[in-house]
């Protein structure tokens, strides 16, 4: 059909043809209703016979006609006249992109700004379930204003297909001097598209980074003489580096852009919406934003500020990465404040990463965040884009713990199973580099080579390996002092290190010993560049960040001397901090981006009754991990934490006065107290000797404090049994908990009484020693079981959905539970030769979650602490632009 001017179809008035093609022909027209002139794209008569092209067609006037976004064409109508089907469009003035391009590259910052609108409007089609599957540079439209136009999707593939029809086309342009040879729609599929398989939202991510390559070098990502070699490219090749085309192209852009051309659909990025995100941080615009700011030599635009949903309405602001030239940090233009925001924990996880480890790390080009989350009472590794609120778990990375990125942020190193290992940030299988028995955070170095810190039982020191894997070598020896936390500088040759003095030293000494020092992989020889109170990280222009007092600072800090070269400004307070290991939880990346956690939030010591009734409260709201009720129900041991240091000091309450006394007061981590029976001695965990071993004190005697057992890994006692004889304490050396047992009569000899693949927590003996019950996560969830302390023998299960921290009542006829809705549960006992139990009856629920609970001895009373709040905020919060920021207040 062939519409002359003047002619009308349906409502429209048609004014002149724009053009024709294999899918119809297209006419300018007018639509006198509205009084506006509209596209009108035609299928011909002769072409409705073909089911394949009406359906097709059908198909992009469904698709496009859902959509409704400023990057994507808008569909106003679509109708049939006389057999002939028509879609009505918005009517563009400009040009395709195909002639923008002309045969040549365009600016760079011209380039990323239609790649963001592209971005955009491929987002907006993914989120319907809407894939383009035909790319090109053909099919997208630069309207005069500068506004980019996503184009036909007449080869649109909805998530769900009608039944029957077809998953793939291959399209048949040609190249005009090759009769017949397919180039210029195949030069944009996708590997999977040219396999002939399924296309998804990442085939368009894979033609977008085809297009976003050419547009930035004027030459096609994959080209051959033939189809066939065009498709082997596409299949088997990679293109040549965006810089070795273009010198002011930026390694970071070339970095999405591969990111994009990944061969393997999961190794993409997994949305538009993400894609958009980091190319928008990348230019320093807004996500909604499509105009680049202008691009001065020498100097990068300021980034502004970017709302994202981190938290319902949270506004933050993200700090951009040098896109134009490469390898400096230069001043930038003018003054933007600091972006802060919370960045939430990913749903049915809880965050609390082990006192070795950070917990958290930002990519070094600040787009991504690991987070070391517990799920089951096991850690497990969670990815989250800063532009997503959707956290992704990685394979392999069940107990791990203490990640860190390679320099490329392509890769994430962990620690797990006695291992150091390493796993594609892109997903993938873990692949396992060395071992490591008790390793620490590492650091990676660009030219491949980690370093991580390992204690004993391993070999203790600063340990070398490459990260193509092999056998570890120790680089630096305990001497002086025990060397923690590595980090790399930029040349990636020297690192700094922190030397702690670990052995014997009074609180004092050890704040005044904690040295940070300077060495060379081509050296053994170090030396005292200054000294800090925890671990650090250095980031560009020249700052080294730490933590001190529990404030974040950061300070100048001249990378070439190896020496600072200004004083310190607070960034960030209230932050994490454990004194004992130096360890604090920040992570900062390349780009102007920190990540931290803050310090725990108060916790109140409730008593409750057997019915819920609250009866009153125990002390002032603050940090406790640890309480324990005294056998004679007359006192309460208590570890109360200090947000300075982040450790802990034991406290003793006398229930009948309301007076406490403290048991130490010092920088050394004493934590979870246990009575000995006869109410005499607290046992402890401790870190006064490093990793934390298991210490004794007697109550009112000053200066008793003597060690119990020293063991390689993490020691915990847990219970005593009430003839005194036998201590149950937790084992932790590859961050899966056994219970041990150890007897403190006569020859102190500990052993195994389970060791697992499982977490088995809370040991507790019955009243006659006979059993120990606790929980255990061998089923999937934790639940609480009971089994003969002697030998083998019977286990039982006594909780029938679920079930943590295991108490006896002291007559042994009632053990206690918390259900996983925070429903303190009783189960009846009777103890004899064989355990008998009974149906778990409720008692109470606290609402706000029960961190840790006791019972006194005639079960009537209940001292939990509870958070203060039933939903806390998360602990996790982004500064972005802080670098920035520093340079406005010089």
């Amino acid at each position: 059909m062939t519409l002359p001017a003047g002619s009308r179809l349906g409502p429209y008035e048609i004014v002149a043809p724009l053009g024709a093609g294999g899918m119809g022909e297209v006419y300018r027209a007018r639509d006198p209703r509205l009084g506006r002139e509209v596209a009108v794209k035609v299928l011909p008569a002769s072409f409705s016979s073909d089911p394949d092209r009406m359906r097709r067609f059908e198909q992009e006037a469904r698709a496009a006609g859902i959509l409704n976004h400023p990057n994507i064409t808008a569909v106003y109508d679509v109708g049939t006249l006389d057999g002939s089907p028509y879609v009505v469009t918005e009517l563009l003035e400009g040009e395709t992109l195909r002639s923008r391009l002309g045969g040549g590259a365009l600016a760079p910052r011209r380039a990323i700004d239609y790649a963001i609108q592209v971005a955009h409007g491929l987002a907006a089609a993914h989120e319907k379930g809407i894939v383009h599957r035909d790319l090109k540079p053909e099919n997208l439209f630069v309207t005069k204003d500068g506004r980019l136009k996503i184009l036909d999707f007449g080869l649109a593939k909805l998530t769900q297909p009608e039944k029957g029809g077809p998953h793939t086309n291959l399209p048949t342009e040609t190249a005009g001097t090759e009769p017949g040879v397919v180039l210029g729609t195949l030069v944009y599929m996708s590997p999977e598209q040219v396999r002939g398989r399924a296309a998804d939202a990442r085939s368009d991510i894979f033609s977008f980074g085809a297009i976003l390559y050419e547009m930035l070098t004027g030459k096609r990502a994959f080209h051959g003489d033939s189809a066939a070699d065009t498709m082997s490219a596409i299949l088997r090749e990679d293109p040549p580096d965006l810089s070795s085309t273009n010198r002011l192209i930026a390694p970071a852009l070339d970095r999405i852009v591969r990111h994009c051309l990944e061969k393997d659909p999961e190794a993409r990025f997994h949305s538009a919406h993400d894609l958009a995100f980091d190319l928008a941080a990348l230019s320093g615009t807004q996500p909604g934003e499509s105009q680049v700011a202008p691009v001065v030599a020498g100097r990068r635009p300021r980034p502004t500020t970017v709302a994202l949903v981190a938290l319902a309405g949270v506004a933050l602001a993200l700090a951009a990465a040098l896109v134009f030239l490469p390898n400096r940090r230069p001043a930038r233009e003018s003054a933007t404040p600091l972006g802060r925001f919370a960045l939430a924990i990913p749903p049915g996880t809880t965050y609390s990463p082990a006192e070795i480890s950070r917990g958290l790390s930002i990519s070094p080009d600040g787009t991504r965040v690991v987070l070391e989350s517990l799920v089951k009472g096991r850690s497990q590794l969670y990815l989250r884009s800063l532009a997503s609120e959707k956290a992704v778990p990685l394979e392999g990375t069940a107990g791990a713990n203490a990640p860190f990125w390679s320099p490329d942020s392509r890769f994430i190193a962990f620690f797990a199973d006695g291992k150091l290992k390493k796993v594609p940030a892109s997903g993938g299988p873990a692949e396992d580099l060395c071992d490591a028995l008790f390793g620490w955070v590492g650091t990676w170095s660009p030219q491949g080579t980690i370093l991580f810190a390992q204690l004993p039982p391993g070999l203790p020191g600063i340990l070398r390996v490459s990260d193509k894997g092999g056998q570890a070598t120790r680089i630096v020896a305990p001497d002086p002092g025990l060397p923690l936390w590595p980090h790399f500088l930029p040349d990636g040759r020297r690192f700094l290190y922190l030397a702690l003095r670990a052995q014997g030293a009074s609180s004092v000494d050890q704040f005044s010993a904690r040295e940070l020092r300077i060495a060379s992989l081509e050296s053994k020889e170090s030396r005292v560049v200054g000294r800090l109170d925890s671990r650090f990280e250095y980031a560009p222009p020249g700052y080294l960040l730490y933590v001190r007092g529990g404030n974040l600072f950061a300070q100048p800090f001249d990378e070439k001397r190896a020496a600072f070269s200004g004083e310190p400004v607070a960034l960030a307070e209230n932050v994490h901090y454990f004194f004992g290991p130096a360890n604090a939880s920040f992570s900062v990346s390349q780009t102007g981006v920190v990540a931290y956690q803050t310090a725990p939030l108060p916790l109140r010591l409730v008593w409750f009754d057997r019915q819920g009734a609250t009866l009153g409260v125990l002390g002032q709201p603050s940090v406790v991990e640890g309480l324990r009720i005294s056998p004679d129900g007359r006192r309460v041991a208590v570890d109360i934490g200090d947000l300075r240091t982040g450790t802990s000091d034991l406290w003793v309450f006398e229930l009948s006065s309301g007076v406490s006394t403290r048991l130490h007061a010092d920088a050394i981590d004493e934590i979870l107290p246990v009575w000995s029976p006869d109410g005499v001695k607290l046992l402890f965990r401790s870190d006064r000797k490093g990793p934390p071993d298991i210490h004794e004190i007697t109550v009112g005697q000053p200066g008793s404090e003597r060690s119990t057992l020293e063991q390689p890994g993490v020691q915990q006692a847990e219970d005593v049994s009430f003839d005194g004889r036998m201590l149950v304490y937790l084992n932790d050396v590859r961050t899966i908990a056994d219970i041990w047992l150890l007897t403190l009569t006569g020859e102190r000899k500990p052993s195994p009484w389970i060791r697992s693949t499982f977490n088995e927590r809370n040991p507790r003996f019955s009243p006659d020693g006979r059993w120990i019950a606790y929980n255990s996560d061998e089923s999937g969830d934790a639940e609480i079981y009971v089994a003969l302390t002697e030998g083998g023998g019977e286990k039982k299960r006594l909780s029938p959905a679920g079930g943590r921290k295991p108490r006896w009542r002291r007559d042994g006829k009632e053990l206690y539970y918390v259900a996983p809705d925070g429903t303190v549960m009783a189960v009846p006992i009777t103890l004899g030769p064989r355990l008998e139990s009974g149906a778990p009856t409720p008692l109470f629920r606290v609402e706000t979650d029960v961190e840790n609970y006791d019972v006194v001895p005639d079960g009537s009373r209940f001292l939990v602490s509870t958070r203060l709040e039933k939903s806390p905020e998360s602990p996790l919060r982004v500064i972005v632009n802080w670098d920035g920021a520093l340079k406005e207040t010089k």
